[in-house]
């Protein structure tokens, strides 16, 4: 038997909702402890077209004894621009979550700062698909891209 979860807000949504409505530049996406840790700062928001632009400056502990930052990382990051993506997307309330995620890593990513722009490419009832490139911020060399499917949570049906 399915319970209802009792309401909650999505802090990571309301801070995108807030900064697409006051056109804020840019602003540290402090909110979430992972998305801290990756040194995430928020750059644009566009809610109608379902589109986000992150920068990030990963923590130390992501680099790896070759000097590059670590895959999964990286994967973070792109899973963030999608999630975030959709989550600007969708009416406050509703949420989303990761059910597949494919990456493609193009180069080794050297310490430094990132950019990721996350895209939603088609949101339905019950799934959106996304997609994430990742590009070294001082020359906009693509490090890595991403696609993405996840399961979208209407507030109104609110019993997973």
């Amino acid at each position: 038997m399915k319970l209802p979860l009792p309401d909650f807000a999505n802090a990571d949504q309301a801070l995108l909702h807030r900064f697409a409505a006051d056109d804020a530049y840019p602003q540290p996406f402090d909110v979430n402890p992972m998305a801290r840790t990756l040194g995430t700062v928020l750059h644009a928001v566009d809610r109608q077209a379902g589109r986000v632009e992150l920068a990030f400056l990963p923590d130390p502990l992501f680099i790896q004894g070759n000097g590059v930052i670590q895959g999964g990382a990286l994967t973070s990051m792109l899973d963030f621009a999608m999630a975030f993506a959709t989550l600007a997307h969708m009416p406050r309330g509703d949420s989303c979550t990761t059910v597949n995620l494919s990456v493609a890593f193009l180069r080794p990513a050297a310490v430094g700062h990132y950019r990721a722009i996350g895209e939603v490419e088609r949101c339905g009832r019950q799934l959106a698909f996304t997609r994430a490139r990742l590009l070294r911020q001082e020359d906009g060399l693509a490090i890595a891209t991403a696609t993405s499917t996840l399961a979208l949570m209407r507030a109104a049906d609110r019993s997973y």
